[in-house]
């Protein structure tokens, strides 16, 4: 991929030619986010410094051309990915298979306090995160199966060209991250994604490459984010 306009985001010619390229974006944050609490299917909008957050990564975006906008259907996600869409003749589609990881049980709950209200789970959890069911919710293979799915419908729509956008959520971009570089789902921790994270990877004949991870330098921050609950 080679767009004219690009410099304020060079890696963004690391796609090769030929390639439908993917930008994936995490939503701004949410209190919950800030608080450090298990957010999934509940529909938390963004907080002031996550407004602030999607008003300066879509700043960063001005200049890149894009073929489409994808977005989870869930608030925190949908206006990130609305306000990447001022300005532009582009409207964010929903796809509600981009949506996060179903945290059933431990919605609102933080991680600190799993060694009290669900050992076992903690216990299964830290063994074999992959096929472990959240309480009520999903297990993380679920997860992948299905935000695998949708990203690969979207991406075989397009041709080579312009990126194609897609905005979720930390789960699901450790879930599709972890496939495309081959990895085991039990290694989702090594896939860091902080709010507004930009990362390209691109499909090719069926094959993934992966070209830049979890980049918030239009952010302009100093200190790194709290680590995320167990």
């Amino acid at each position: 991929m080679r767009s004219a306009g690009c410099n304020a985001l060079p890696w963004l010619d690391r796609a090769p030619e030929g390639a439908v390229p993917l930008l994936m974006v995490r939503h701004g944050q949410t209190a919950w986010n800030k608080e450090r609490r298990f957010l999934g299917r509940s529909d938390v909008p963004l907080d002031d410094t996550g407004r602030m957050q999607a008003a300066t990564v879509a700043a960063a975006l001005s200049v890149v051309p894009l073929a489409a906008i994808y977005t989870s259907h869930l608030c925190r996600a949908s206006e990130t990915a609305d306000t990447i869409c001022q300005h532009r003749e582009l409207r964010a589609e929903r796809v509600p298979d981009l949506q996060e990881l179903d945290q059933g049980e431990l919605e609102g709950l933080s991680g600190a306090s799993l060694m009290e209200t669900h050992p076992d789970f903690l216990e299964a959890w830290q063994t074999n995160p992959t096929d472990t069911r959240v309480p009520g919710g999903e297990t993380l293979r679920e997860c992948q199966k299905r935000s695998v799915a949708a990203t690969v419908a979207i991406l075989e729509a397009h041709s080579a060209g312009p990126p194609v956008a897609i905005v979720t959520h930390r789960m699901v971009l450790a879930c599709v991250i972890c496939h495309a570089l081959g990895l085991p789902l039990k290694m989702w921790r090594l896939v860091g994604q902080r709010n507004t994270a930009l990362n390209l990877l691109s499909l090719q004949d069926g094959q993934w490459k992966v070209h830049h991870l979890n980049d918030t330098s239009h952010l302009e921050e100093t200190q790194p984010p709290p680590a995320m609950p167990a």
